[in-house]
């Protein structure tokens, strides 16, 4: 077997076994890799899609637009 680094070296203190598990535990959890990327929302039939207020025609909305 080779030699491997501990994982855990406590510098100051006494703690019990159950408190380097419990760290063990904890810092393994967080080491789990990269997060999860969130997925792109569905907004299809979405209620607050349907209580928007509809957007208005604006005429002056283009006016430095050459090719009219």
């Amino acid at each position: 077997m080779e030699d491997k680094k501990p994982f855990l070296k406590v510098l100051k203190g006494n703690p019990t076994d159950a408190q380097v598990a419990a760290l063990t535990v904890l810092f393994a959890s967080m080491s789990g890799g990269e997060p999860e990327k969130p997925k792109p929302t569905n907004r299809w039939g979405s209620i607050a899609e349907r209580l928007r207020r509809p957007t208005m025609y604006n005429p002056n909305a283009f006016h430095n637009v050459s090719f009219y």
